[in-house]
């Protein structure tokens, strides 16, 4: 468990033909903003919730901003992807799986 996050990478690296290279940075924008608010949320809040549910929320709410500003804002063509949201989500998971395992 604790070289999960390597060894998902690597995976996802060397399917790169098949996982996109978007794909690849929303997992690693889910993993440093799940890390970020763990480390932020304790500094504002003494609320246990917010503290163990937060950073996860933070990851999804980057998620759907980034598709809807890629829909809304930057090309008129493109899609909102559930997807991309997806593999954000997942590395806010990666983080927590490995957080808890050390």
């Amino acid at each position: 468990m604790k070289y999960l996050l390597i060894t998902t990478l690597a995976v996802m690296l060397a399917w790169e033909p098949i996982i996109k290279k978007d794909k690849i940075m929303h997992f690693g924008v889910g993993y440093i903003s799940a890390h970020a608010a763990t480390n932020i949320l304790p500094e504002y809040t003494d609320n246990k919730k917010v503290i163990k549910y937060g950073p996860f929320v933070a990851c999804l709410v980057l998620g759907v901003t980034k598709e809807l500003v890629d829909k809304y804002d930057s090309d008129p063509k493109s899609t909102f992807e559930w997807a991309d949201i997806a593999y954000t989500a997942g590395g806010g998971i990666t983080f927590f799986t490995i957080s808890l395992d050390l």
